[in-house]
């Protein structure tokens, strides 16, 4: 009986401990870069009537579509048309009609392109802009800075937050979004 006793006592205070280290620690994986983090897509942000439409056929997007919405862990975003959040590049320069994302750094940062004036919602028309590529595609900027995604990122994952200390998720005003920062390396 005093065994048993013991045992208890002994699994009980495994299973505390246990507890309190979890509650500790809160969700590593939104402190991971490298760990997909993802969230359900949310609602977006509800258009106002100049950003909802094109205002003419001429200005008719192909396809490229960005969307301001309000991730309930990450905040402010940025979405494209397949549910990708969007990031800026800290080695980009604003007030240069250019992007610094080349070769391979590309293929792992996929720039978003448009062959047409891109569709906003939520996201002021004169902050949205693009440059051409070295390639000649047409990428979408905001802000002045190009837009990203990550390559093998799923719709709501902002896997590569904070990355380098370089890649940030970028907001519907074209700052960087500084949640769900990885803990920096030491």
């Amino acid at each position: 009986m005093r065994r048993s006793r013991l045992t208890m006592l002994v699994v009980i205070a495994a299973l505390v401990v246990g507890a309190a280290m979890w509650w500790q620690a809160g969700d590593p994986v939104s402190r991971t870069a490298s760990a997909p983090v993802t969230e359900a897509l949310p609602s977006p942000r509800v258009p106002s009537p100049r950003t909802a439409r094109p205002s003419s056929p001429v200005d008719t997007p192909s396809g490229t579509r960005l969307t301001a919405v309000y991730m309930t862990r990450m905040g402010q975003a940025i979405l494209d048309e397949t549910g990708a959040v969007l990031f800026r590049y800290e080695r980009d320069n604003p007030n240069k009609a250019r992007s610094a994302c080349l070769g391979d750094c590309a293929v792992v940062w996929t720039p978003v392109t448009t062959t047409g004036t891109p569709l906003v919602t939520g996201i002021d028309p004169a902050l949205v802009d693009t440059i051409k590529r070295p390639e000649g595609a047409e990428q979408v900027t905001l802000a002045g800075r190009p837009l990203y995604k990550f390559a093998n990122a799923r719709p709501g994952e902002w896997t590569g937050q904070g990355t380098d200390h370089l890649w940030f998720v970028v907001k519907p005003d074209g700052q960087r979004n500084l949640n769900c920062l990885p803990v920096p390396v030491q």
